[in-house]
């Protein structure tokens, strides 16, 4: 008892599940609002002094773990944002913004700077991530149809 389909058809099936997962992908924007918040804590914390930073860094960590959880529950699946290959350039993009902020971030915690850049660079830090979640997923949403094609 086999089930043998035509080549063609399966082709099809592939190409229709992609297409319509590109549309079907539908997530609240509270999980953009909420991995903007992890990077502004992540990066802010950044700028605290001992024993704040270490603990900052950590709940930042644990959140971002329980986010991908909550994902993988909620989707079934996980794709990392450096995977696919348009949508990886604005995963690119994102770390390099963060992680400039990141080294400002440190100014105030290892030099004589304000504490306030910290915090501004952590509220930076959010807005890119808010931005650059929407705008990761726009990309891989239309990457999903025109592969599917």
């Amino acid at each position: 008892m086999t089930n043998e389909s035509d080549p063609r058809e399966a082709l099809a099936e592939i190409a229709a599940a992609r297409a319509s997962l590109g549309q079907e992908l539908s997530y609240p924007f509270l999980y953009d609002l909420a991995y903007g918040g992890v990077l502004a804590l992540m990066v802010g914390g950044a700028g605290l002094q001992s024993p704040w930073s270490t603990i900052t860094l950590g709940v930042s960590l644990t959140a971002l773990v329980l986010m991908i959880n909550w994902w993988r529950k909620h989707t079934g699946w996980w794709v990392n944002g450096f995977s696919p290959p348009r949508a990886r350039w604005v995963a690119i993009g994102l770390s390099v913004v963060v992680m400039a902020l990141m080294g400002l971030s440190f100014w105030p915690r290892f030099g004589d700077g304000p504490l306030w850049v910290a915090l501004v660079a952590g509220a930076l830090a959010g807005i890119a991530g808010i931005i650059g979640g929407r705008l990761w997923m726009a990309v891989y949403r239309r990457e999903l149809r025109e592969t599917a094609r």
